[in-house]
């Protein structure tokens, strides 16, 4: 039976590759499977796959043509309030522990950061050698809020394996 099916397999490519219009009539079938099968899923493996780049500088064009001037203003401070947050820490011997201080700024004290002395308020909750429990006590007792040091913990972990 292999025989039969040789024989017959060899009648077909020789009449393919003889008739030029069975050729492409095939070529074209081939083709035609390789681009509504393989190309799709290619293209999926290439966007799962690669980078995607994004223009951040026409994105935050884009994004702040479309803010008030209210928005603006608040945005305007809290990269103000971040830049003295990062300059003050840094300057104490804290540069490490900088994006602890933003964190700590942006997730709990953000209604606080336009108290008088804020910013030198924050950075004198941070000491050598703490824990974070100690910090979030110091920040506690600072500010007067209620934060949960295992919540700071958790919610610094997961920002910093996204980053």
């Amino acid at each position: 039976m292999s025989a039969t099916v040789a024989a017959a397999l060899k009648k077909i490519a020789v009449f393919l590759l003889t008739n030029k219009k069975a050729l492409k009539t095939v070529c074209g079938i081939v083709l035609g499977i390789l681009i509504i099968i393989v190309m799709p899923i290619a293209a999926l493996v290439g966007i799962f796959n690669g980078d995607v780049d994004f223009d951040t500088d026409r994105l935050q064009e884009l994004v702040a043509e479309n803010l008030s001037d209210e928005e603006k203003a608040k945005l305007q401070f809290m990269e103000e309030t971040m830049s003295e947050i990062e300059e003050k820490m840094t300057g104490a011997g804290f540069a490490e522990k900088v994006e602890d201080a933003k964190f700590l700024y942006t997730v709990a004290l953000t209604d606080q950061a336009h108290d008088s002395g804020f910013v030198d308020k924050l950075v004198g909750c941070f000491t050598i050698e703490q824990t974070d429990e100690e910090l979030i006590a110091a920040v506690n007792a600072a500010f007067g809020t209620n934060i949960s040091a295992e919540d700071f913990i958790k919610a610094r972990r997961n920002t910093a394996s996204s980053q």
